[in-house]
C-alpha cells in the first residue's frame, strides 16, 4: 500500500478526517452531543455534510472516535510520563509521583487537549453516549495499571494490589482538584486565581507517598534507606 503523502487522494481523505474530528472535539466539549449538529461540525471542518457519513458512518460513530482519540493521546503521554520518570537514574517514590503529578494536572489546569477532555468527559457524564467499558479500559486501566507497577518496581515491599489501590485514590486527590477548580471557574469566572500547581503538586505527592509507604509490608519497613522518599 502506497503512503498516503504518495497518493493525494488518500492524503486527502485523512485531512479531512482529522478536521471532522478537531471540529467534532471542541463543539462536542463546548455543546455536548444532542446539541451539536452535523451540519455545525461539517461547517466547522469545511467539509461537504456527507463526510461525517463517508468517514464515520455517523454522527454517533464520530463522538466515539472523537474520544477515542483524545483519550489515546492523553493516556499514552501519561504512560511514557511514568515510564521516563522510572528510567532516570536514582528514580525513587517521590521523583516518579511528581513526574506524574505533573503530567496529569499541568493540562488540566491550563489549556489543552487534556483539558478539552475534561469537558468532553463532562458532557458524557450528563449525556452518556459511549460503550460503558470504553472510558475504562482504553484510558483508566492502562494507565493505572502502569502506574501501579512503577510503584511496586521503586518499592517492592508494596503489593500490587495495594498499589492499584494508591493510584487510585492519588488520582481521585486530583481530579477534586480539578473539579474546584472548574467549580470556581463557574461560579466566580475571572476572579478566582488558578492553585498554586507546584504547591498543589507537593502536597498529593507527600500525601501520597505516606500513605504508600505505611502500605508496605513490616519487613520492608525497617529496611534502611527507604524513608528518602518521605
Amino acid at each position: 500500500m502506497k503512503a498516503s503523502s504518495d497518493n493525494p487522494r488518500a492524503a486527502h481523505g485523512a485531512h479531512t478526517r482529522e478536521q471532522l474530528l478537531d471540529a467534532a472535539e471542541r463543539l462536542f466539549a463546548r455543546r455536548g452531543f444532542e446539541a451539536t449538529s452535523v451540519r455545525e461540525i461539517t461547517s466547522a471542518a469545511a467539509c461537504n455534510l456527507a463526510a461525517i457519513n463517508y468517514h464515520f458512518g455517523g454522527k454517533l460513530a464520530l463522538y466515539r472516535e472523537t474520544f477515542r482519540r483524545r483519550l489515546a493521546a492523553v493516556r499514552d503521554d501519561r504512560v511514557a510520563t511514568i515510564e521516563r520518570a522510572l528510567a532516570a537514574p536514582g528514580a525513587d517514590l517521590e521523583s516518579v509521583l511528581t513526574s506524574f503529578a505533573r503530567a496529569f494536572l499541568a493540562p488540566l489546569l491550563h489549556d489543552g487537549g487534556a483539558g478539552q477532555l475534561t469537558e468532553l468527559i463532562a458532557r458524557e457524564m450528563v449525556d452518556p453516549r459511549l460503550p460503558g467499558e470504553l472510558f475504562v479500559d482504553e484510558f483508566v486501566e492502562p494507565v493505572q495499571r502502569a502506574l501501579a507497577a512503577a510503584i511496586v518496581a521503586v518499592e517492592p515491599g508494596v503489593s500490587g494490589a495495594d498499589a492499584r489501590l494508591c493510584v487510585t485514590s492519588m488520582v481521585a486527590q486530583f481530579v477534586h482538584a480539578v473539579q474546584r477548580l472548574r467549580h470556581a471557574e463557574r461560579v466566580a469566572p475571572g476572579r478566582v486565581a488558578p492553585p498554586d500547581l507546584p504547591k498543589l503538586v507537593r502536597h498529593i505527592v507527600r500525601f501520597s507517598v505516606g500513605g504508600i509507604l505505611a502500605c508496605r509490608e513490616p519487613a520492608a519497613r525497617s529496611r534502611p534507606g527507604k524513608e528518602k522518599s518521605r
